[in-house]
C-alpha cells in the first residue's frame, strides 16, 4: 500500500503540473473550472482530480509490475510453489513413555499425522508430520566418540537398550542428528562417506556390516515437506526443501541384519571406525558434545499445514472477486495456503448435490459429465487491516469464454490447505510435558519440538523475479551441458535463495565447473542386460569447500538434484571433487531417470 501511495503522489503531481499548461493554453475553460496555476478552487473538481489520480496510479503500478496477473496465472498452472509461502517448520520428537505406553513391538505412525500446539497464547496451531515414524520399544542408552590409541583412529560407539517385555528384530533404525549445525554436518559426512569398519555387537555375537548399512534419508519424492501436488516438479520440491529447511536431511537410516534379534532388557551396540580424513581434527571438540541426546529416535519434520473447509461464498451479480475466508472466527490466526477443490451446490429433486468446479487454467476442461460450465481462478491481493498490510486470497469465476460468470446456484464451498502464518514461530519449545497434543491411538506419548518453529518464508513479489522463475522451468540436461552450464546451475539454485542468505550464496558460488558428457554403463553392476546410455556430470568446487562442514550434504543434494535431470530411459552419474585435491573425488551411485517412453 505504501508503494501505491507513492504512485498516487506522482500522478497527482503530474496532473497539477499539466494543469498549469492546460490553463495557459485554454484560459476560458480553465476559468470555468476555477483553475489557477493548475489547481482548482472548486473542491468538487479537486476531488475528481484526486480520484482520477488514484485510478491512474493503480494502472501505472500494474504496468511497472509487468502485469503480475499474467505471471501469477502461469505460475499457478505449472509451479504454484513459487507463489506460496514456505510454512513454519520444525523437527518433532514423538517419545513414548517407557512405563505407560505399553509398546512391546513396532508401531508405525504414518506421515500426515495431525499435531496441535499447546503453549501459544495467540491460539492453537496445527502441524502435520512429514515422515512416517516407526516407534520401537528401544532407547539410545549410551553414546561415545573416542580416539583409539591402538589403531590411531576415531571410533563412534552407539548403545541401544530394549524395553522390558519387548523384542527388536532386523529393523531399520532412523536417527535424527540433533545438535549444532557444524557438528551435525561433520558427523553426517563421516557416517555417510568415511566409514572404515562397521560392526554390530550383541553380547558375544558380532555382526559385520557394510558401510552402506548407514544411508541418508529425506531425498525421496514422498519425503517432500510440502503437500504432494502434481504441478510441483520433484526437482523444485527438492530445491525448496534443501534451501528452506536443511534440518530435514539430518536423518540417517541404519539397517540391522535380518538375522538379528534382541530380547527384553538387553543391549546391543554399533561400533563405527572412521577413515583418516581432513575432518578428523574436528572430532576432538565434537567428542565433548556428542552424547545420547545427539542421536534421537522417533523423530520427523513437521510443517504448519492443515486441511480446512472455507466459509461458504454467496455469489452475486455485483461482485467480481470474493475473499476466501477459512474461518470467520479466527481470521487473524489462519491464512489460505492453497485452494484444493471448489464445489457448487446444485439442487436436484429436492436434494443438494455438490458439483466440482474446475480451475480456469487447469487441464481437466474436457470433462463433460457434471460440468457446471464455469471455472474458478484465485488471486493474491493486498488488503489494509488495523494491523497493517496483509496478503489475502480472492477467487473469481468465469465461463468458457473467460468472461465473468454468475451461475444459477449461489453457494460455493471450498476445500483449502491452510497455515497459521507467523504464529508458530512464537512457540517456546521444550516444555517438560511436551509441546503438542495429538489424536494418535497410542498412550503415553510426549510430543516435543526439538527446535523453535521457523518463520514462514514469503516468495519473491517482484514480477521481474517471477519471470526469471518461469524462464528457469524449462531447464534440462541439454542446457546444463553447454559452456554456460555451470552459470545456469548456479542461477537455478540462487532463485531459491529468496532471503539472500550469505551462507547459501557462498556455497553456491563455490561451484566452479560443470562438465557433462555422454557415457554407456550398466544400471546394475552384475547384470549385462541393463546396459544403457547415460550422462556423466563432474562438479568441481573451489578449494574453500574443504573447510565447509556443509560440503558433503551439498554434494549429496546435488547428486539427487541432477539425477532428476536424467533423460527418458537413461541415467546420470555424478562425480564431485574439490579443485587441486584429487583425493576428494567421489563418484556417486548411478541414478536412473524417472521418465520412460509411452
Amino acid at each position: 500500500m505504501n508503494k501505491l501511495l507513492s504512485y498516487y503522489q506522482k500522478e497527482l503531481s503530474f496532473l497539477k503540473q499539466h494543469g498549469k499548461a492546460f490553463a495557459s493554453r485554454f484560459p476560458k475553460i480553465a476559468r470555468r473550472l476555477g483553475m489557477i496555476d493548475g489547481e482548482s478552487e472548486d473542491p468538487h473538481v479537486e476531488r475528481i482530480i484526486e480520484s482520477f489520480a488514484l485510478l491512474t496510479s493503480r494502472i501505472h503500478q500494474r504496468l511497472d509490475d509487468d502485469m503480475p496477473e499474467l505471471t501469477e496465472a502461469l505460475l499457478t498452472s505449472i509451479a504454484p510453489q513459487f507463489l506460496r509461502a514456505m510454512p513454519s517448520t520444525c523437527i518433532v520428537s514423538i517419545e513414548p513413555n517407557r512405563q505407560t505406553s505399553g509398546i512391546t513391538d513396532k508401531n508405525i505412525i504414518e506421515a500426515g499425522a495431525s499435531l496441535l500446539s499447546r503453549h501459544i497464547k495467540e491460539g492453537v496451531c496445527q502441524f502435520q508430520t512429514v515422515y512416517p515414524v516407526t516407534l520401537l520399544p528401544l532407547s539410545v542408552h549410551h553414546t561415545q566418540l573416542r580416539f583409539d590409541e591402538d589403531d590411531l583412529s576415531w571410533h563412534l560407539h552407539l548403545s541401544f537398550q530394549v524395553w522390558s517385555g519387548a523384542t527388536v528384530a532386523g529393523e531399520s533404525l532412523r536417527l535424527f542428528l540433533h545438535g549444532p549445525s557444524n557438528a551435525v554436518n561433520i558427523l553426517y559426512t563421516l557416517l555417510c562417506s568415511e566409514i572404515y569398519q562397521l560392526n554390530l555387537h550383541q553380547g558375544e555375537a558380532l555382526y559385520p556390516l557394510k558401510s552402506t548399512a548407514i544411508g541418508a534419508a529425506g531425498f525421496k519424492q514422498q519425503d517432500g515437506l510440502i503437500t504432494q501436488d502434481p504441478r510441483v516438479a520433484p526437482i523444485h520440491a527438492l530445491l525448496q526443501d534443501y534451501f528452506f529447511f536443511p534440518q530435514k536431511f539430518y536423518f540417517l537410516d541404519i539397517q540391522l541384519p535380518d538375522s538379528f534379534s534382541a530380547s527384553a532388557n538387553s543391549t546391543f551396540s554399533l561400533e563405527v571406525m572412521f577413515n583418516r580424513t581432513h575432518l578428523n581434527h574436528h572430532l576432538e571438540k565434537l567428542a565433548q558434545i556428542i552424547d545420547a541426546q545427539f542421536f534421537r529416535l522417533n523423530c520427523t519434520p513437521a510443517i504448519n499445514l492443515f486441511p480446512q473447509r472455507a466459509e461458504p461464498i454467496t455469489l452475486t451479480e455485483n461482485t467480481a472477486e470474493y475473499p476466501v475466508i477459512p474461518d470467520i472466527r479466527r481470521q487473524t490466526q489462519i491464512d489460505v495456503w492453497a485452494i484444493n477443490h471448489v464445489f457448487i451446490q446444485n439442487k436436484q429433486d429436492n436434494d443438494i448435490v455438490m458439483l466440482p468446479v474446475q480451475p480456469l487454467f487447469g487441464i481437466d476442461h474436457s470433462r463433460i459429465e457434471g460440468d457446471v460450465g464455469i471455472y474458478w481462478q484465485s488471486f493474491q491481493r493486498e488488503s489494509m487491516t488495523a494491523a497493517g498490510t496483509e496478503h489475502k486470497i480472492f477467487i473469481a469465476f468465469a465461463n468458457r469464454n473467460s468472461k465473468p460468470a454468475t451461475p444459477k446456484a449461489n453457494i460455493i464451498t471450498l476445500s483449502l490447505t491452510c497455515t497459521n502464518h507467523a504464529i508458530p514461530n512464537q512457540m517456546k519449545n521444550g516444555h517438560p510435558d511436551g509441546d503438542f497434543d495429538s489424536d494418535l491411538p497410542l498412550a503415553g506419548l510426549k510430543i516435543s519440538a526439538l527446535n523453535r518453529p521457523t518463520r514462514p518464508t514469503l516468495p519473491p513479489e517482484k514480477s521481474a523475479v517471477r519471470w526469471r522463475l518461469i524462464s528457469q522451468l524449462s531447464l534440462n540436461h541439454m542446457l546444463l551441458s553447454g559452456s554456460q552450464g555451470v552459470l545456469i546451475l548456479r542461477e537455478t539454485l540462487m532463485l531459491y535463495n529468496f532471503n539472500d542468505l550469505p551462507a547459501i550464496t557462498r556455497m553456491i558460488n563455490m561451484i566452479l565447473h560443470l562438465e557433462v558428457k555422454p557415457i554407456t554403463a550398466r544400471l546394475m553392476a552384475n547384470d549385462p542386460q541393463t546396459l544403457a546410455r547415460g550422462i556423466a556430470m563432474t562438479l568441481t568446487f573451489s578449494h574453500e569447500a574443504l573447510n565447509e562442514p556443509e560440503y558433503y550434504l551439498m554434494c549429496c543434494f546435488l547428486d539427487h538434484f541432477l539425477g532428476l535431470y536424467a533423460p527418458v530411459n537413461s541415467f546420470t552419474r555424478v562425480t564431485t571433487l574439490v579443485e587441486h585435491e584429487e583425493y576428494t573425488r567421489r563418484t556417486w551411485p548411478v541414478r536412473a531417470g524417472k521418465l520412460s517412453w509411452i
